[in-house]
């Protein structure tokens, strides 16, 4: 595994918050990942257009990512990321470009 780990390995971690930085467009989730080579990242979305962030537990409460799916490809240049929750919430990001950055 290389420094940060890649979308799928983000099953099971731990979202321990989210953030939305207004001014300039950035995105940061930040995750408690239980790989013992980088146990938390952030995953980090620049040129950001959309944050929607439900926490309405349809499947019972959770902390723990299920599964992320993307980024893929939208019109005007955007991506999309969605991180499904085990408790079934499924948070979307919208942006310009999306990585995953161990600090």
């Amino acid at each position: 595994m290389q420094n940060s780990p890649s979308w799928s390995d983000l099953h099971d971690a731990t979202l321990l918050r989210v953030e939305c930085r207004w001014e300039d467009g950035c995105f940061y989730v930040y995750l408690r990942t239980g790989i013992s080579a980088c146990p938390e990242v952030q995953i980090v979305a620049t040129g950001g257009r959309r944050l929607d962030c439900p926490r309405m537990h349809p499947w019972g409460p959770s902390v723990s990512v299920n599964e992320v799916r993307g980024p893929t490809e939208l019109a005007e240049k955007l991506q999309r990321l969605e991180i499904e929750m085990q408790s079934g919430d499924v948070i979307v990001l919208d942006a310009e470009e999306f990585g995953i950055v161990a600090p």
